[in-house]
């Protein structure tokens, strides 16, 4: 019988070879080749990998991270085949919740859970300047919800209330069907984003020309005269307004005139000119005999006084009285002696009961 242990142990021994490299290398692939998903701001990536950690598999994707970046498991775990690997990077978002204004800075992938981490909740109605699904940006992103919100809104002088969720004070005209023409004031602004309960206001503004007549005041002039005393005055040439034919430019706010400019004029009656005498004698050079016994009877000798009871004047006389005789302004703005010139005529006039005083001092 021929020996053919030898040959059939050579075989075996290959044999048994083959499988440990094929075994080996099953065992290889299975500790070293995991597969892991990378979500980067929601963009999932499926990565079949040989690195042990979570940094390593981000160096390896050439994913750049900052302090502000959040990385869920942290970098220095191990992964195991399954794992998912979540990269959210900081997003600024400028945040207008019904007129207030803030800055924030979220990591959230849209808009939705961005409110969420913010607190904000819209109620029903709410416009919002972006969809609830839109995605983030990472340049910076603007925000803005306004909720359904009661408003006093003016538009040419007319007030009305106005439950609104526009955001700014240009949706709402656009909302209420409102034109502003191009001379119109708004307040606020057209980009002003509304609050709740803001009075608001569209004013009209116009402008009109018309054709006025214009009063022009005559010039006094004055000649000195000692016969007079001073402060007192005589008319010797009696003055005239004059009359002037205008082109006006008004501008009108809410039909009111906010503004007045004259563009043109043209004289259609010339002014003319007062004179009057102004006297320059010493009203304390008059002796005032009885009168000054009066006087300090009725106002204790102030001829300028103003008792504030409706009489004035060293010789207290009421202002129709004083008037009554021509007597101008009221007494105790004019001289001593002008008071007396007046009372003289007042006196002949009605004798001299018209002073309790004068039968004091001993005339009746």
């Amino acid at each position: 019988m021929p020996d053919i242990t030898p040959r059939n142990t050579v075989v075996m021994g290959a044999v048994a070879l083959a499988m440990a490299v094929a075994v080996g290398g099953i065992v290889h692939a299975s500790t070293y080749d995991d597969l892991v998903s990378v979500d980067i701001d929601g963009v999932v990536t499926d990565v079949r990998t040989e690195s042990e950690t979570v940094d390593q598999v981000l160096a390896e994707r050439n994913v750049q991270l900052d302090p502000s970046t959040q990385v869920s498991p942290a970098l220095t775990t191990d992964i195991d085949d399954g794992d998912v690997i979540k990269v959210r990077r900081a997003k600024a978002v400028t945040l207008v919740v019904d007129g207030k204004i803030s800055q924030q800075t979220v990591h959230d992938v849209d808009v939705e859970s961005a409110l969420q981490t913010l607190g904000v909740q819209p109620r029903d109605g709410a416009s919002l300047s972006m969809e609830l699904d839109e995605r983030l940006g990472l340049d910076g992103n603007s925000l803005v919800v306004s909720n359904p919100k009661r408003v006093t809104l003016k538009v040419g002088g007319k007030k009305r209330a106005v439950t609104t969720s526009a955001p700014t004070m240009e949706a709402l005209l656009a909302q209420q069907d409102i034109a502003v023409g191009k001379l119109d004031e708004v307040k606020p602004g057209l980009g002003s984003y509304l609050k709740p309960r803001q009075s608001l206001r569209v004013v009209r503004i116009k402008k009109i020309t018309r054709m006025e007549k214009l009063p022009v005041d005559h010039e006094v002039t004055f000649t000195d005269d000692s016969s007079l005393f001073q402060g007192d005055t005589e008319v010797v040439k009696e003055g005239r307004d004059g009359l002037d034919r205008a082109r006006v430019e008004l501008v009108l706010a809410d039909g009111e005139v906010r503004e007045r400019r004259i563009v043109s004029r043209s004289s259609v009656r010339p002014p003319i000119t007062e004179v009057q005498k102004r006297g320059t004698k010493d009203p304390n050079s008059v002796d005032g005999g009885v009168w000054d016994k009066i006087a300090q009877c009725e106002s204790g000798g102030n001829w300028s006084i103003n008792t504030g009871n409706g009489y004035y004047g060293g010789l207290q006389f009421s202002a129709a009285t004083w008037r009554s005789v021509g007597g101008p302004g009221l007494p105790h703005e004019h001289s001593k002696a002008t008071q007396i010139k007046y009372a003289k005529i007042l006196q002949a006039r009605s004798g001299w009961g018209q002073w309790s005083c004068a039968a004091k001092v001993g005339v009746s």
